[in-house]
């Protein structure tokens, strides 16, 4: 084992003595000395950010952050020993330093760290770049570039803690087990936070809808569901501007597990619009009516073309079944589509003599069926003739 080696350094020459002596000798000129190293530092930085946007178009990325981060320690150094000196504490940096003996082991500890920091601090920035080109490129979305800067700048770092730990000799099982029983407990409590959390980071990243999508979540309570447009996404919950303009919360964890409609993925959305006919009408005829009568509104799709079929026999009269499309499904597109539908096949009906019946109840007797009715107060009823 190589010996150790004292690390002893002057840090207050003659001249830092004077100088202390001579323009250091109170409180507020030490006062005054401590506002201009600071105001001076801040001035060094600001020339350091404007030198490397200089060097990142001339060198490249990689080299001016480097530079820079240089610059910035000797910075950082100089501050802390002008502070020292402005404070005259300059021995007690001394001290601290004489009592430092340096080993080949401890040479080895502090290179790997400084390099594992600097590997550190490079593949952050690489993959937080990596992370704006695909946001660029809208291969994610806003919230998904958020959520994986956060993700995978806290693996990093956890990596390099742990790193860090190992080549310092530290103990890790005690860490472990606080860790382990700091995340049982918050398991426990906040189970139902954490089933959100969870949740929101599959629809983060499986992407079943975007802001702006027209969707429908399904409850159990209600059959028809929450339907509106999604306005934001969180980790914890969903929002959406139903079309009554109420703002509504949904949990991750609900969405997760309810059956998602998403409206607006395909370009197109089938409407199905149901009338009935009179029996006395003829079906086919009936349909061909209500074709002719929407294949030419403005508010639907040309292509495909609407469709009409006859769906069952209802109560009062059989029903059809119509069918349309239109483009960029809304809500709102749906609306004026079905009232623009509803109004031209009416129309159509009754210019051609097709009637659309109302319930109704026709009570007739079977001609073979006698009905006899006896009254058995007639005779009570009925006057008596004997005198």
């Amino acid at each position: 084992m190589s010996p150790a080696l004292p690390l002893s350094v002057s840090l207050t020459p003659d001249p830092i003595g004077e100088l202390q002596g001579q323009y250091l000798a109170s409180v507020w000129s030490q006062l005054l000395a401590t506002v201009l190293v600071v105001a001076v530092g801040i001035g060094a930085v600001v020339a350091v950010r404007r030198l490397e946007s200089r060097l990142r178009g001339r060198y490249g990325t990689v080299l001016a952050e480097v530079a820079a981060l240089a610059v910035l320690a000797v910075l950082v150094v100089l501050g802390v020993y002008s502070l020292a000196v402005v404070w005259k504490v300059t021995g007690v940096l001394g001290e601290e330093l004489g009592s430092v003996s340096i080993t080949a082991q401890l040479t080895g500890q502090l290179l790997l760290s400084v390099g594992t920091v600097a590997v550190t601090y490079f593949a952050i920035r690489f993959v937080n770049r990596s992370i704006d080109k695909l946001a660029s490129r809208n291969s994610i979305t806003t919230h998904q570039s958020e959520v994986a800067y956060h993700v995978s700048d806290v693996a990093i770092a956890g990596v390099a803690v742990l790193l860090l730990l190992t080549i310092w000799r530290i103990d890790l099982t005690n860490i472990f087990i606080g860790a382990g029983a700091i995340t049982a407990v918050v398991a426990l409590t906040a189970r139902e936070t954490l089933t959100s959390v969870l949740a929101g980071f599959i629809l983060l990243f499986s992407r079943p809808f975007r802001v702006g999508e027209w969707i429908q979540v399904d409850d159990g309570d209600d059959e028809d569901g929450t339907s509106g447009i999604v306005t934001d996404i969180t980790i914890f919950h969903t929002e959406l501007q139903t079309f009554d303009d109420k703002q509504v919360l949904i949990p991750n964890d609900r969405i997760t597990s309810s059956t998602l409609t998403n409206y607006a993925r395909n370009d197109q959305l089938r409407l199905e619009i149901e009338v009935g006919i009179d029996y006395d009408t003829d079906p086919e005829r009936a349909r061909s009516v209500a074709i002719e009568a929407v294949e030419d509104l403005a508010e639907i799709k040309p292509r495909p073309e609407p469709q009409a079929v006859t769906r069952r026999f209802g109560d009062s009269a059989i029903l059809l079944e119509v069918h349309v499309w239109i483009e960029n499904p809304t809500m709102r597109r749906a609306l004026d589509a079905r009232t623009a539908v509803i109004e031209a096949i009416t129309a159509a009906f009754d210019r051609e003599g097709i009637t659309i019946p109302f319930p109704q109840r026709v009570h007739s007797a079977r001609e073979d069926t006698e009905f006899a009715f006896e009254n058995r107060y007639a005779e009570e009823a009925t006057p008596s003739t004997d005198d």
